[in-house]
């Protein structure tokens, strides 16, 4: 581990000792925001994203980004729903679904200087994993009747994505900046759990499950960046 350390600020010290390179890296964090289908039956979720970037000049630059975003189940949202529907039965269930986006993308920046706004284009694929378990509980007054199980439900797979984005670069120093930016993502054939009040039937639980569909949201994020 010391020798890790020393390697590390090593290469810190030589990066900063002589003029920008053309390669930096950067970490973010925030909030991923679902978008239409995505919040009738989920919460707001959050994320973390690593970037590596090139610089063809100080205007257009090449990322590869890694990410991670989840999104748990709104159980209440779902109880909701069916109570509105006059329903006799609620859910109480454990789900989420969970991406990790790989994108390749193109930033450019529409000023020069310590403050840089950026609009940028990002294209690729996400690996998924979609989780679902849990119980039907019937709730007609005075009946004692047990819960039903719903047979749990594993999904993963990887599918495309793009995203669409704004952003701001503030310079703090030579060599580390701040960044804060927001996309707007599209995810194909993503992974939410079905419509209950049209689908679901108490005497079979299999109904409630993940459906496939085009789905999107935002991310917020803000983080730092190094230049070499």
């Amino acid at each position: 581990m010391k020798t890790f350390s020393s390697i590390f600020l090593s290469l810190l010290f030589f990066s900063s000792s002589y003029s920008q390179s053309d390669f930096a890296v950067g970490v973010n964090a925030g909030l991923s925001l679902p978008v239409g289908q995505l919040t009738e039956f989920y919460q707001s979720g959050y994320g973390a994203y690593g970037q590596f970037m090139y610089l063809f000049s100080e205007n257009f630059l090449v990322t590869f980004t890694v990410g991670y975003d989840i999104w748990d189940v709104d159980q209440d949202a779902l109880n909701n729903k069916l109570a509105d529907q006059g329903k006799t039965f609620r859910l109480e269930i454990d789900s989420h679904f969970r991406i990790i986006p790989v994108y390749i993308g193109v930033r450019y920046y529409m000023a020069k200087g310590k403050h840089r706004p950026f609009f940028s284009f990002d294209f690729g694929g996400y690996s998924y994993e979609f989780k679902l378990t849990g119980h039907a509980v019937n709730t007609i007054p005075g009946a004692d009747l047990p819960r039903v199980p719903i047979p749990d439900q594993t999904e993963t797979g990887t599918e495309s994505t793009l995203a669409l984005g704004l952003g701001y670069f503030h310079k703090l120093s030579k060599h580390l900046y701040l960044e804060i930016n927001s996309k707007y993502n599209v995810i194909t054939n993503g992974f939410t759990i079905n419509e209950p009040d049209e689908e679901y039937d108490p005497e079979d639980p299999t109904t409630i499950y993940g459906v496939k569909g085009d789905l999107a949201f935002f991310t917020f994020m803000a983080g730092i960046v190094y230049r070499f």
